[in-house]
């Protein structure tokens, strides 16, 4: 069995015959890219499959596609994709699927088209007559003749601790990303236009009847076994983020009890003993009961965890995930092929994040009916005058930080408030179904920072729930399938069968990072002048040399990415081996024992 094909591409488009012949041998003789080929006038495309992905076939070449994801989806003639992409992108909808892809035509255009689950980004730059697509930004930094220039603002945002790149824009000024579901249109001598050609949300809900819930636990099922048993590889490498919670519990049941997948895990745990053994309690009876192969422990402090932030992949990309930043040193552990998580199952089946949706949609006698309904009782008249408060002030609640860390120049701090205004305006007026769901799933960085931090080390990562399938069934879904009473409704139902009780129906939601956020840390490093037009000007170089844990994890968090820049652009390569020891040296990363039960 071979995995889906996934691909990295650099495709640079100039009029300059010199330039472009130059760009080619740079691109061949670099030893990244498995191939490097002129699809069309004006074009050198570079594509790098990853590890165990086979390369496009003689018929999606013929055709001029060259695909990063998705190709083994489509079931549709190559001409048939290659002509929907020409003459009607909008229409790209009708074909099944996850599919990511650029066509180019003989003309010099071309149209880059990225997936609705949006798993391999496309990030797009155009400076006077030239014109570049990538899946990395790393590339873009690497091969553009332009030295990289740093936006404030989405640097800034993203020590906040949300994976957010407002209005599309990225860490590099002049470098967009394409919306999921959206094409460009790259064409000589215009600008670069985009669009979308796919969208989940429906115009109404229907209440949902005991049958119809039904088919939405029974479709959530399938999907999700549809994507273990697509991504995940039947002779091991598979590396499940466990956390203990509900979501990534259910996907070990399902990998490792219901599809036999050979199973590895990594958790990241408290380091207060009483923390400890509570989420122990949880992990090491359901490891034991389902024979998973190896699993390690990362325990943590605040400490240690800004010290991973400098063993984490070095790619020109913000990487504050703690498994992200140990899958180095991991790869020192064990052959590591695939890695998946419990990412945004909160959003698709039922969380606190349901409840403004809930609230916009629920009738009075709902609402009353819940005050006497545990765990939630009266809490849920809370939340519904709440929110209908908001809306009736067209004030909606967003799911964005309020603003930004005070360490932040006061002009960023100005022009993220602005952009807030903007957006919640523009929410306001929105009057779709599952209005929240819908602004949650803007912040979406999260593909792009693992697809960067993964890809550059021969790594998979996929999101279980976070694809094309499991949008639409979330979009559907009434939120009263979802919360109310309690939450995770939708999951408790679909798998009440293949998940052990213990964990299926844990109500906790952990919580343990809390005990690090008062915590301060010494500050000695000078900060990198890159970092000028971000941090305020009394913080820049020199911050006060004690600064808060959040504090910390923001400063070292650009300070890692301006060092990574600088390597990326001259070329340097990643050392998987000495990030290793740095990270082992500042963490315990050890064999968690799964025979031995917690008490």
């Amino acid at each position: 069995m071979s995995l889906p094909a996934l691909a990295n591409l650099f495709a640079l488009h100039d009029a300059d015959p010199s330039f472009l012949e130059g760009l080619e041998r740079k691109l061949a003789e670099g030893g990244e890219f498995a191939e490097v080929w002129r699809p069309a006038p004006g074009w050198v495309v570079a594509v790098a499959p990853l590890p165990e992905s086979a390369p496009d076939t003689d018929q999606a070449r013929g055709c001029s596609l060259a695909f990063v994801e998705g190709r083994d989806v489509i079931s549709a003639p190559f001409a048939r994709v290659a002509q929907l992409a020409d003459r009607a992108p909008e229409r790209l909808e009708t074909l099944p699927g996850d599919f990511g892809f650029v066509r180019f035509r003989k003309d010099g255009g071309a149209t880059v088209v990225r997936s609705c689950g949006g798993l391999v980004p496309f990030y797009l730059w155009q400076s006077g007559g030239r014109a570049a697509v990538a899946t990395r930004l790393g590339d873009l930094v690497r091969y553009l003749p332009d030295e990289p220039r740093l936006d404030p603002l989405i640097n800034a945002v993203w020590t906040s601790g949300y994976a957010l790149l407002p209005d599309g824009r990225t860490f590099l000024a002049g470098v967009s990303v394409l919306q999921r579901g959206g094409f460009a249109r790259v064409e000589p001598g215009r600008q670069i236009a985009t669009k979308s050609y796919w969208s989940p949300r429906p115009q109404t809900l229907r209440i949902p009847d005991a049958e119809r819930q039904r088919e939405h636990a029974e479709r959530l099922r399938t999907i999700l076994m549809e994507q273990l048993g697509r991504h995940l590889h039947p002779d091991g490498g598979n590396l499940l983020s466990l956390s203990g919670g509900v979501d990534s519990s259910a996907l070990a049941a399902l990998a490792a009890g219901v599809l036999g997948r050979p199973l590895w895990t990594v958790s990241v745990l408290p380091e207060p003993p009483h923390l400890l053994q509570r989420e122990l309690s949880y992990i090491k009876p359901l490891l034991a009961g389902l024979q998973v192969q190896r699993s390690w422990a990362i325990r943590l402090n605040a400490a240690t965890r800004v010290a991973m932030l400098h063993a984490g992949p070095r790619v020109a990309c913000h990487v504050p995930h703690h498994v992200a930043c140990a899958l180095p040193t991991l790869l020192g552990e064990a052959p590591v092929r695939v890695v998946f998580g419990g990412d945004f199952a909160d959003e698709m089946c039922g969380s606190g994040f349901t409840w403004p949706d809930w609230a916009a949609s629920a009738r009075f006698p709902a609402v009353l009916r819940e005050i006497f309904r545990p765990p939630t009782g009266p809490r849920s008249l809370l939340r519904w005058t709440k929110h209908r408060v908001l809306g009736t002030l067209r004030r909606p609640a967003l799911p964005f930080p309020d603003e930004l860390p005070g360490y932040v120049r006061a002009e960023l701090r100005e022009e993220y408030r602005a952009w807030l205004d903007r957006r919640r305006a523009a929410a306001a007026g929105d009057r779709l179904p599952r209005r929240y769901l819908a602004l949650r799933t803007e912040e979406d960085g999260f593909l792009a920072m693992h697809w960067e931090a993964g890809s550059a080390l021969g790594v998979r990562r996929f999101f279980p729930f976070f694809n094309r399938d499991i949008l639409e069934l979330a979009s559907e879904c009434h939120p009263e399938e979802l919360v109310g009473p309690g939450t995770k409704k939708l999951l408790r139902a679909a798998l009440r069968d293949d998940v052990p009780r213990h964990n299926l129906e844990r109500r906790d939601k952990g919580g343990w990072g809390s005990y690090m956020r008062e915590a301060r840390l010494p500050w000695k490093e000078a900060l990198p002048d890159l970092l000028a037009a971000i941090v305020r000007p009394d913080w820049h170089p020199r911050p006060p040399p004690t600064v808060t844990w959040f504090e910390a994890m923001g400063l070292t968090q650009l300070s890692v990415f301006t060092a990574s820049l600088r390597a990326r652009r001259t070329g340097e390569a990643l050392r998987v081996g000495s990030q290793s020891r740095t990270l082992k040296n500042a963490v315990r990363i050890e064999p968690l024992d799964t025979e031995e039960k917690a008490t």
